[in-house]
């Protein structure tokens, strides 16, 4: 099989050429020649039986160029990765885990979690990073994330992914704490439609939640204010405005104890997916198998965890 004949010297080759956009850039980038560079190249497409670059004044991509990187990232990341922890193991430390987390379980499920696994002792070492779901899931792709912890959407169903949820943390409203529908007894839909609205970019599952919401309720749904998917962003907006923007109750309790926003009793009737955790179907370590445990624990009190 010609693949077999790739080495790791031929992916970082591929995505040089990728990230600087010519074969002389890339030469430069990897401080090797362009013969060499050109070379490499086509070892690589006589490896795989196609053509990655149309030739000509300047190299073009082809149709294949994209899924070929994709796989290529992952075969370096994976790759760093466990020279990484190899290292770290030679050291005497335990193995990483790196952990995705978004801003509904950043709070209080996965702080729970950890401090769980370190009463365990068990070594495990976590780098976490916070983002939004386009963000961590684009992470995942490039095999930069072993293990994803937030709302599970349709990305989390994916053959190459495991997935399981944890509980439901619907959707509210929220507002700056000076907003004007703090001071009704009863606050309508119709209400909330006549304040300016921050909303999620069109064509997201929470959007498409937002506009049946609205719907429903015999409403237009909202223009948006803005768009922004920022949660700090969309904070400062409310802080110093009137208007409205829709986050998970467990968001809605993080700036509530911040004493920066306020719930309104408005709640979504169409909601996303459940909290929970995804990995790749292929990934099983004794650091995963930990962090799921302490996940569960974690979540136990707020619902019975379902396998997806």
């Amino acid at each position: 099989m010609k693949m077999r004949r790739l080495k790791l010297r031929h992916l970082e080759v591929l995505l040089a050429i990728a990230e600087h956009g010519g074969l002389t850039a890339a030469a430069a980038a990897l401080d090797s020649s362009q013969p060499a560079v050109s070379q490499q190249l086509a070892e690589i497409e006589d490896a795989l039986g196609v053509a990655l670059y149309a030739r000509g004044r300047h190299i073009r991509p082809t149709v294949y160029l994209p899924a070929v990187l994709r796989y290529a990232r992952r075969a370096l990341n994976d790759t760093r990765q466990l020279g990484g922890e190899l290292r770290a193991l030679a050291e005497g430390a335990g193995s990483l885990l790196r952990v995705g987390t978004m801003l509904t379980t950043g709070s209080r499920l996965l702080p729970e979690a950890i401090l769980g696994l370190e009463r365990l002792a068990c070594g495990v070492r976590l780098e976490v990073v916070e983002d939004i779901a386009a963000g961590l899931w684009a992470r995942f792709d490039r095999r930069e994330l072993d293990l994803i912890v937030g709302r599970l959407d349709e990305r989390a169903f994916a053959p190459v992914v495991r997935s399981e949820a944890l509980y439901q943390d619907v959707h509210c409203v929220v507002a700056g704490n000076g907003h004007p529908l703090l001071q009704k007894k009863r606050v309508s839909w119709r209400d909330a439609a006549a304040y300016p609205w921050i909303l999620p970019p069109s064509g997201t599952a929470l959007r498409r939640a937002i506009d049946a919401t609205f719907l429903d309720q015999r409403l237009a749904p909202p223009a948006p204010w803005i768009e922004s998917a920022s949660p700090f962003v969309n904070l400062g907006l409310l802080e110093r405005s009137h208007g409205l923007n829709v986050v998970s109750h467990s968001a809605a309790a993080r700036y509530a104890g911040w004493r920066a926003l306020s719930a309104l009793p408005l709640q979504l009737k169409y909601d996303v997916g459940p909290i929970g955790m995804a990995w790749p179907a292929d990934e099983e370590s004794p650091a995963l198998s930990l962090m799921l445990d302490a996940l569960r624990r974690a979540a136990a009190g707020r619902g019975r965890p379902e396998v997806a």
